[in-house]
């Protein structure tokens, strides 16, 4: 062979493995420093700026307000009654608490039993077909006359004074809209509680410290409550409980975490009942941005934008994070700290798999609990994005109880 191709079929050899090489590095660093910002940089940043700000804080009311709690519910038969006893029994004024309980097209007994209870306390809106739990919520909304809206689920067992504890984070300047309490998840026998447990008090620790600063991302929709006059309907293909906040934030009212005021429910009893949930709070929190888009664009909505894209759309990007570490580990392999990187993940993700199927069949031991947790969270979010860009989107599903 003639040496000068031999020579250019080398070089050109040695400047796609350069220009692969460098590729892969950027891939790398970008993804790598993504996973480092959003898990710890983030955080980091959110807990100084908390540390650096103190509240001056003067209860709104003088006497306890009138508060109407909102609740959607669809074939809630098995838990719908222990909710309503447990709303009867709060340590609230009887003649300034009601509750009004909209059913969402039910075709079991949830009816029956909300009527039942003979109580001038309870007022049942029945929508005979589904519209969803956003739809029930601005029907319940039009209809309640308390100074205060609590909005709760069937499956949430508030504390006897939990109704008082979220009324008394408003403050008599009325800066504050949204008040949003503490959910505690009681353990299940099955791997996802434990896990889902973890996870939920890493969020709550974040949550803190994003209140702190008047701007907690949504509230949790088994419990939390805002002044009624601040409420507007949403669309019904938005989640509420998300949206809503979001908007009252960006014009200039802060939502606040109240820990005091807890909600305690069952954890989900399968990773698969668990997969539907969370892909579903990923695409209809997309969706929603995606709607209003201004919350996303930091000239219109300042912090809460950046807040926006760290905590929450950057966050539910991380499968895609860890596509890119993977495969840039892969393309870098034959270096030394990539070849043990890249084992390492495909043996985590080779537990994950098997944790799942040992999961599956009820037989998941605890070593693989966390690797198919997290596996699951990671498809979940996958799928929920992905529905997104198909341009799919949820009014309706049904609770996993």
């Amino acid at each position: 062979m003639h040496p000068l191709p031999a020579a250019y079929a080398s070089l050109k050899t040695l400047i796609k493995d350069r220009v692969l090489t460098l590729l892969a590095s950027w891939i790398f660093g970008v993804c790598a420093g993504m996973i480092l910002y959003i898990f710890f940089i983030y955080p980091a940043i959110v807990v100084i700026l908390s540390s650096l700000k103190r509240r001056a804080f003067e209860p709104r009311w003088e006497e306890l307000p009138h508060v109407t709690m909102l609740l959607s519910a669809h074939n809630e038969e098995t838990t719908i009654a222990s909710k309503i006893e447990n709303v009867l029994q709060q340590e609230y004024p009887q003649d300034r608490l009601d509750l009004i309980i909209v059913d969402d097209g039910s075709t079991d007994r949830t009816v029956e039993v909300v009527r039942g209870f003979p109580s001038e306390r309870i007022d049942l809106l029945v929508q005979e077909s589904r519209a969803g739990k956003t739809a029930a919520l601005n029907r319940a909304a039009v209809k309640a006359t308390g100074d205060v809206l609590v909005f709760t689920d069937a499956n949430a067992i508030y504390q006897p004074d939990a109704v008082q504890r979220l009324v008394a984070g408003f403050d008599k300047a009325g800066k504050i809209g949204v008040v949003c309490g503490e959910l505690k998840y009681t353990q299940h026998e099955q791997a996802v509680s434990d896990e889902e447990s973890r996870y939920w008090g890493m969020e709550i620790m974040l949550k803190k410290a994003e209140s702190n600063i008047g701007s907690l991302l949504g509230a949790n929709g088994s419990i939390y409550a805002m002044r009624r006059e601040l409420y507007q309907p949403l669309r019904e293909d938005l989640i509420s409980d998300f949206i809503t906040p979001l908007l009252l934030t960006k014009a200039g009212y802060d939502t606040v975490y109240q820990p005091e005021a807890v909600s305690t429910e069952k954890s989900t009893r399968s990773l698969q009942s668990e997969f539907r949930r969370k892909k579903r709070i990923v695409q209809r929190g997309l969706y929603g941005l995606r709607v209003h888009s201004e919350l996303l664009n930091p000239a219109a909505a300042g912090w809460l934008a950046i807040q926006l894209w760290s905590h929450k759309v950057l966050r539910w990007l991380t499968p895609f994070w860890l596509i890119g570490i993977l495969v840039s580990s892969a393309l870098l392999y034959p270096v030394g700290f990539f070849k043990y990187l890249y084992i390492l993940q495909i043996l985590s993700y080779l537990a994950g798999f098997l944790g799942i199927l040992m999961h599956a069949s009820g037989r998941a031991p605890s070593l693989l609990r966390i690797p198919a947790y997290v596996l699951m969270t990671m498809g979940a979010a996958l799928s929920g994005v992905t529905g997104v860009i198909m341009g799919k989107k949820v009014v309706v599903w049904n609770p996993q109880r």
